[in-house]
């Protein structure tokens, strides 16, 4: 999260980039859990978009390998490029449902924001309405 601030932050927002880089970094002196709500949005999005792009790039290597699903409970038997193979295919496989579940849950968060920020502006306006 911290590597997202400091991607999507804007020129204004210069004073901070010690710190979000230091977070990025995951340097021991830095703050764990930094926190920018003003550009959390941004930051979320730009985390989803690298997963969409992610889970594309995963499904064009898994389609282009085929459908592979050897036994592999005794590689003695297998060729070691076929067994190397197939172990990339099952790690890509586990990334590429890990990715998914990221992008649902990266979904959900900036859904419940953005109708937040419905909320918030239908409540401004309510109140703008009360005192015309």
């Amino acid at each position: 999260m911290a590597f997202a601030y400091l991607v999507v932050s804007p020129p204004s927002m210069s004073r901070q980039f010690e710190e979000m880089a230091a977070a990025a970094s995951n340097k021991a002196t830095s703050k764990k859990d930094i926190k920018y709500p003003e550009i959390e949005e941004d930051a979320l999005q730009f985390i989803l978009d690298s997963c969409e792009s992610s889970i594309s790039k995963y499904s064009k290597f898994l389609q282009a390998s085929g459908e592979m699903d050897l036994d592999v409970t005794n590689p003695k038997q297998l060729n070691r490029r076929v067994f190397l193979k197939q172990l990339a295919v099952d790690l890509c496989t586990s990334e590429r449902r890990i990715l998914y579940r990221s992008q649902y849950i990266l979904r959900r968060r900036l859904r419940d924001i953005r109708s937040g920020e419905l909320r918030a502006l239908n409540l401004f306006d309510g109140l703008k309405n009360l005192f015309k």
